[in-house]
């Protein structure tokens, strides 16, 4: 007697072995517990390993040590050439310039006082201005100048006077107690036909005299100064 066969799986039913369809897994199974553990653990993986990875790539690293540029050691400086120091302008004139000043504040004096005359004026009251200003050796010539008949006939016909003015100095040579200084002169000359005004330039020497100065000669600016002819004084 043969024993009955199991019958032949239909179309569409659970093979052996297999979950049937509608069996229930109550909650809190192994099987479900660990597959939501393994959800819930990759993706949390996954951002442990993006963070640690973005981390590393934003960590700056630590900046190594530059190495200084080698300089070439500077060259010692070649050693300075001793330079004499430049003389003062002081040293290098004749005569202190507080008597060169002095000297050309003279040669003004009488420079202005030369050129200044008058008709109704005597000779003696001309020279009298002079005097203190000129040097023993000029004072003679400057007196026979004054006095010469014919400069004083023609003073008088014409009504002549004159009064003259500095306007300029210029040193034109300078030695050890001598000075020849240019001086520029207006000069304005009256008449009965009125008046005009005339440039003179004179070339008037200063000395030292004793402790003080002299002017020791007086000639056109035009004709040189020799400053050794009293009696080449010209007249006023």
């Amino acid at each position: 007697m043969t024993s009955p066969r199991a019958p032949a799986a239909r179309p569409g039913s659970p093979r052996t072995g297999s979950v049937p369809a509608g069996t229930h897994f109550p909650e809190g199974t192994a099987m479900t517990d660990r597959t939501t553990r393994t959800a819930r653990i990759t993706p949390a993986l996954a951002i442990v390993v993006l963070t640690a990875v973005c981390t590393a790539c934003t960590v700056p690293r630590p900046a190594l040590p530059q190495q200084a540029a080698a300089r070439p050691a500077p060259s010692s400086p070649a050693p300075a050439r001793a330079v004499a120091p430049a003389p003062r302008l002081a040293a290098l004139l004749p005569d202190s310039p507080a008597w060169i000043e002095a000297a050309a504040g003279l040669a003004a004096r009488f420079a202005a006082a030369y050129t200044t005359w008058s008709w109704r004026q005597p000779p003696a009251a001309y020279l009298a201005r002079l005097r203190p200003l000129t040097a023993a050796a000029l004072y003679p010539a400057l007196a026979r100048a004054a006095g010469t008949p014919g400069i004083l006939a023609r003073r008088d016909r014409a009504r002549l006077a004159a009064a003259g003015t500095v306007t300029r100095e210029r040193i034109r040579g300078l030695t050890p107690g001598s000075v020849i200084i240019t001086v520029q002169v207006r000069q304005v000359i009256t008449t009965t036909r009125g008046h005009r005004e005339v440039p003179d330039d004179l070339a008037v020497t200063v000395i030292r005299a004793g402790r003080g100065q002299a002017v020791w000669d007086v000639e056109p600016a035009a004709a040189g100064n020799t400053a050794g002819g009293a009696a080449d004084a010209p007249a006023p």
